[in-house]
């Protein structure tokens, strides 16, 4: 699960996600996550399905797996129309026969779009944006600008800054972290061992901090309390920019970084005015818009980005991509591995 997806699911998972009666009275209902992705939802595809079609959605905030167990509750008579659905959840979705298949007729600007995306859905749902997993870290105290992930892993090692790591009680620490660390030290989607033991080496010297909020993030790099953290690229340049902060950097280290893939999928049963909505959310003209305020990469590769935003949109030849069916196929065995040699 990407970090933008982090404050809904922690809300739902506290409080249960129900879904409001005033949705049961819109034309359509979207399943989204919440703050600055859900505002530029509205403005940049919402407004203009509403002013093209003249029908009303209603934008339902919360867990994907809330909206999962609700859909199956009810498959006949869906609850929700349009998922936003982080990897692990879109394919249990496609697994559970809740999601509509895609095909060129019901979705014409399929052949705009990144066909390595489009081959994701499986036919049944299209990435609709990606974040990218990368390094922010404190240009003043970091004295080498880190350019891959061997140099961020051993200057922890070797004392040369203080920093943080997604904890394994973060919703997407396998898939953006861990994996990622095991694939740079000989593991795989199969094998966390050898990721694993180069968090302990990384440990061992106190240099190590974990985090499993993103906003906790921002705090310890705001307070000096660490130098570098592995973080989101679109947070990590709000951060810089918005927060006035112009002595940090933000690097996607080679070979690349851990993507998290938010889809868009049509729930089986619902309305066929769920392809309007598709179409013109992966359309050219809502993605560069989506893109251009969030920072995050799109799939329609006709998209236009602004000029002061583009180079900040991590290009896709630069993430690097595990199997998320893989993965969740050992979840629970990492995670015990984790909780027993890692313990935080």
């Amino acid at each position: 699960m990407s970090e933008h997806n982090f404050i809904g699911l922690l809300a739902a998972l506290l409080c249960g996600t129900v879904l409001p009666t005033s949705a049961m009275g819109a034309d359509l209902t979207v399943g989204a996550f919440g703050g600055v992705w859900e505002q530029s939802l509205r403005a940049c595809v919402i407004d203009r399905f509403e002013k093209e079609t003249g029908k009303s959605v209603e934008v339902v905030l919360g867990s994907p797996v809330q909206w999962i167990n609700q859909i199956a509750a009810n498959p006949t008579k869906p609850p929700v129309d349009i998922v936003f659905t982080p990897s692990e959840q879109a394919y249990e979705m496609i697994d559970k026969g809740l999601a509509d298949a895609f095909t060129a007729e019901k979705v014409s600007v399929l052949p705009d779009l990144n066909q390595d995306l489009v081959k994701f859905g499986e036919g049944y749902g299209v990435v609709f944006d990606y974040g990218a997993m990368g390094v922010i870290y404190n240009s003043k105290k970091v004295e080498v600008p880190i350019t891959n992930w061997e140099q961020f892993f051993s200057g922890i090692e070797d004392g040369n800054f203080v920093a943080a790591i997604p904890s394994i009680s973060y919703p997407s620490a396998l898939s953006s972290s861990l994996w990622n660390i095991s694939k740079s030290n000989g593991g795989d989607e199969n094998n966390a061992q050898p990721g694993l033991d180069r968090v302990k080496k990384m440990m061992e010297n106190g240099e190590l901090e974990f985090w499993s909020d993103p906003n906790q993030v921002i705090n310890l790099l705001a307070s000096g309390e660490i130098e570098a953290a592995m973080y989101w690229d679109g947070r990590s340049w709000a951060f810089i920019q918005d927060g006035n902060h112009p002595d940090f950097a933000y690097v996607t280290p080679k070979p690349g970084g851990p993507a998290a893939l938010t889809w868009i999928q049509k729930v089986k049963n619902s309305g066929d005015l769920g392809w309007k909505f598709v179409d013109i959310a992966l359309g050219a003209e809502g993605q560069g818009c989506f893109a251009s305020k969030t920072r995050y990469g799109v799939a329609n590769l006709k998209a236009k980005f602004d000029p002061n935003v583009e180079p900040m949109i991590t290009k896709f030849e630069d993430l690097a991509i595990p199997s998320y069916r893989e993965i969740k196929k050992s979840r629970d065995k990492v995670i015990e591995a984790w909780n027993k040699q890692i313990g935080r």
